[in-house]
């Protein structure tokens, strides 16, 4: 890639995130600052000022789409359609906070025509979450699947990539929907790019959030996708669950996922993100 990077687009989908847009469109506008950058925000469902604070803190610098009924998909397909044929295009969840100088990286492999989906890699910021929850994080950000499958919160594709399939459809997991339509030689998440997020703030909040993820896989499976699995997870979970240091995080996070398997399937896709430890440590 050039020294001066390609126009490409940003679609930020957008559920109840007044007090995460405080926070993370800031630094996203500034990252975005002199680069030739198309940013749309996705407003879907919200029941509170999400698109007003949207407008009063980037003004003319997003374009921002307005949606009466939630779902994350259906704000993806929207932002697909505002964007049109622009591409390298990027998808930015809103509570992400995106390292100084990430645009810029991840843009390479992808202008270099050496991958068609890539990822920043996922760190939790623990502040102000329960040292269980914290354990839990630090469990997941330690494991191959945050270094090697975990596209999640920060992702961006080339025309290729967007290629493999038609509209987004309504699932619950759109990041394990888009990894699985790219080749494992052809997808990349970044180590020295991370993208941090709050975790639950609880045990209880991980269950919810890993109920959602195991839905995600089935609606996967029932499409006749293949769930893109990281070699050496389950050895490395076992390998902390036998270190003392990490065993309770590992032990806590094994169980999370296990309970989650005991949640009913309600069958809703819609995107209802974990926030509530969020706002309550603002």
């Amino acid at each position: 890639m050039s020294a001066s990077p390609p126009p490409f687009g940003v679609v930020m989908p957008v559920r109840n995130e007044t007090d995460a847009l405080r926070r993370t469109l800031p630094p996203l506008l500034r990252q975005l600052s002199g680069l030739p950058a198309k940013l749309v925000c996705v407003c879907n469902g919200c029941q509170d000022d999400s698109a007003r604070t949207i407008r009063e803190l980037g003004g003319d610098r997003v374009t921002v789409i307005e949606l009466p009924r939630p779902g994350k998909t259906g704000a993806l397909q929207a932002g697909d359609v505002v964007l049109g044929d622009l591409f390298p295009r990027f998808y930015l969840d809103a509570d992400v906070v995106l390292q100084d100088g990430a645009f810029q990286k991840l843009l390479r492999p992808l202008c270099d025509g050496e991958m068609d989906l890539v990822g920043a890699r996922r760190v939790h910021r623990t502040e102000g979450v329960s040292w269980l929850s914290a354990a839990m994080a630090q469990t997941w950000d330690a494991l191959p699947h945050a270094h090697h499958t975990g596209f999640l919160g920060a992702v961006g594709l080339s025309a290729a990539g967007r290629g493999q399939w038609g509209a987004w459809p309504k699932v619950s997991g759109d990041d394990i929907f888009a990894a699985s339509h790219i080749p494992a030689d052809r997808r990349l998440i970044l180590s020295e790019v991370t993208a941090s997020t709050c975790p639950p703030s609880d045990f209880a909040g991980w269950v919810r959030m890993r109920a959602r993820w195991k839905r995600g896989e089935r609606e996967l499976l029932a499409m006749g996708l293949e769930l893109p699995r990281p070699p050496g997870q389950r050895e490395a979970l076992l390998q902390r669950m036998t270190t003392p240091a990490h065993a309770v995080g590992a032990w806590a996070f094994a169980a999370a996922r296990l309970c989650a398997s005991l949640v009913p399937d309600d069958n809703q896709t819609s995107w209802i993100p974990e926030r509530q430890g969020w706002r309550e440590r603002q």
